[in-house]
């Protein structure tokens, strides 16, 4: 039996809630570091958002960074000299008037050794980056609350509160991982840090489902508290989370190796990145971040508290510590339905019936009373007769006192 099916039907178990304080703190560390990170050095913006010119040229003859930058002045912000084949020189500066443009677009044309009109020139205003930014930041908020009533109406409001510190706690780790390795924020970025909400949203969702699933039979008898519920809600779906992590980064990962570095688009690079560490981020929250979080918050609640307290008490007692089930007092075996035996069976009584009057033609035979007087059994003249009710039967099943009635078509044969 494989990894996964034993997890899933509890034999291996993984006790990620019971150890919810040491990823909370690996999770604290990772977040405080990145929110300084954010603030020294801080992210590092493309021209996209603050604005600027970019040049790009490419030179006939062999051209360094120094060059350039000696060449252009303080003014260059960001110095470029690409080594693919042809090679290219990207210079970014920030907002400049038309007349230092053109001297910068002559200074690159005579350095690279072509004409002016060899030098492109991209000029973006820092109007479009505060819009651009504005409607991220509007359509991020829009989202999250989204997310809130949706989970709150599926599942139910803790979860949706559990799942957005999720989201956060990969959007504030993914934002730090891009100012400490100074990458480039593009609208590119912005694009993939919406699209890892989705991946994360995803995965947090699906391990919610399964802890509603397990935690939904619980009552106040139960053996399993909610935090137990929840780890193996956990342990079931960990292997398909990681296998749908695993299947989204592996082309991430290829994005960002092979056409980032090898292919050399530089366009693509912010976008893998965001990408890789949002889906990465994302799978580590669903399983170590979201549930433990709400475990913790629901046996808060007065029910799961004494349903923890009761399993606590029950595991210190020891197996068998539960009252057992009470059991009705036994019965004395009744015998089977019909004549009881002979031992057991209460001497025979007579019955006492109503006297019928005498028919002439019916008088009883000497001879069939001595025969009959024979055959009865000698207890029954030796018991006093026990009173009991008259039963009423039906006319053809009455007996004398005698023993057994013949019907009268065989007594006036015998007489």
């Amino acid at each position: 039996m494989s990894l996964a099916s034993r997890m899933y039907h509890g034999e291996t178990s993984f006790d990620f809630v019971g150890r919810r304080r040491l990823w909370f703190t690996i999770s604290g560390l990772l977040v405080l570091i990145s929110l300084v990170s954010l603030v020294v050095p801080g992210l590092n913006f493309g021209i996209d958002f603050k604005g600027g010119a970019v040049f790009r040229v490419q030179p006939t003859t062999t051209v360094t960074e120094a060059q350039v930058r000696a060449a252009v002045g303080p003014v260059a912000e960001v110095v470029q000299v690409t080594e693919n084949n042809p090679v290219q020189v990207i210079v970014q500066t920030e907002e400049l008037p038309p007349a230092e443009v053109t001297r910068i677009r002559a200074t690159l044309a005579k350095l690279a050794g072509v004409q002016l009109n060899g030098v492109s020139t991209e000029t973006i205003g820092s109007k479009w980056g505060s819009t651009v930014s504005r409607k991220a930041f509007i359509a991020l908020l829009v989202f999250l609350v989204v997310i809130v009533i949706y989970v709150s109406l599926r599942m139910e409001f803790k979860m949706a509160v559990a799942a957005l510190v999720a989201l956060l706690h990969d959007l504030i780790i993914t934002a730090g991982i891009f100012a400490l390795s100074r990458f480039e924020v593009t609208p590119a970025t912005v694009i993939a840090l919406l699209t890892i909400l989705g991946y994360s949203l995803y995965d947090t969702v699906v391990v919610f489902d399964k802890v509603r699933e397990n935690t939904g039979s619980l009552s106040a008898m139960s053996r399993t508290t909610y935090s137990q519920a929840t780890n193996l809600a956990v342990n079931q779906t960990m292997m398909r989370s990681l296998n749908t992590s695993l299947a989204s980064l592996l082309p991430i990962l290829g994005l960002l190796v092979v056409g980032s570095y090898l292919l050399g688009a530089e366009t693509l690079k912010d976008l893998a990145l965001a990408l890789f560490v949002g889906v990465a981020a994302g799978a580590y929250s669903s399983i170590f971040i979201a549930p433990p979080l709400v475990a913790m918050w629901k046996e808060k609640e007065p029910r799961y508290a004494q349903l923890r307290a009761r399993v606590e008490r029950l595991a210190a007692q020891g197996p068998g510590a539960e009252r057992p089930e009470r059991q009705r007092p036994e019965r004395a075996e009744r015998p089977a339905r019909g004549r009881r035996p002979a031992a057991q069976r209460p001497a025979a009584t007579t019955r006492a019936e109503p006297e019928l009057a005498p028919d002439p033609e019916l008088a009883p035979d000497e001879e069939l009373e001595d025969e009959v007087a024979e055959t009865e059994p000698a207890a029954v003249a030796q018991t006093p007769a026990r009173p009991q009710p008259p039963k009423s039967r039906p006319t053809q099943q009455r007996r004398k006192p005698s023993g057994r009635q013949q019907s009268r078509p065989a007594k006036r044969r015998r007489r």
